[in-house]
């Protein structure tokens, strides 16, 4: 009797998981591999920095389009139940047009710069979000934002402010772009 009533909660938990993370797919595609430039892949993302980034997008912290409506309708047990389904989703990356040599040039960009908090070698869990195979119109949309104030991450807009304060300029954030686009 006992096993028949776990059964049928574990049966619309279930049902209720997938009733939300069937929302995202439209946008981010099946299991959260993004399948639009201008869509992050949320599949494989930590759990933590996915509540976190719906509840700034639910704040209006994290700068969004659609997202920021969207997060406001979930209650944070629904944002964990979907975190939770996400962290355990292998990403697929898709083959995107990217430069060789800037791919190369970026490589060296990021070992120097960025490799401490997001792994590409192995694929280690990074620190923060996997850059390895986003959508390159989507990171330059995001790098733009943490340069123009986005107040989700102070940390990384004083990365960047580093970044340039190095001597490195627009063109090597394309070299950057180009490497994580490179990665599949």
């Amino acid at each position: 009797m006992i096993t028949l009533a776990v059964s049928a909660i574990e049966k619309n938990r279930a049902a209720e998981v997938s009733m939300l993370v069937n929302t995202c797919v439209g946008c981010h595609g099946n299991d959260g591999s993004s399948v639009g430039p201008a869509t992050p892949s949320i599949a494989g993302m930590r759990k933590p920095l996915f509540i976190k980034a719906m509840q700034d997008m639910k704040s209006g912290k994290r700068p969004s389009t659609v997202m920021g409506l969207l997060a406001k309708g979930y209650t944070d047990e629904e944002v964990e139940m979907m975190a939770d389904f996400f962290s355990k989703q292998d990403v697929v990356r898709y083959t995107q047009n990217f430069e060789h040599e800037k791919a190369e040039r970026g490589k060296e960009l990021h070992n120097q710069y960025c490799d401490g908090c997001h792994k590409i070698e192995g694929r280690d869990q990074p620190l923060f979000n996997a850059l390895s195979g986003q959508w390159m119109p989507y990171l330059k949309f995001r790098l733009s934002d943490f340069r123009n104030g986005d107040a989700s991450s102070s940390m990384m807009a004083s990365a960047l402010e580093y970044f340039i304060m190095n001597n490195e300029s627009e063109e090597s954030l394309e070299d950057l772009l180009h490497f994580y686009g490179s990665q599949e």
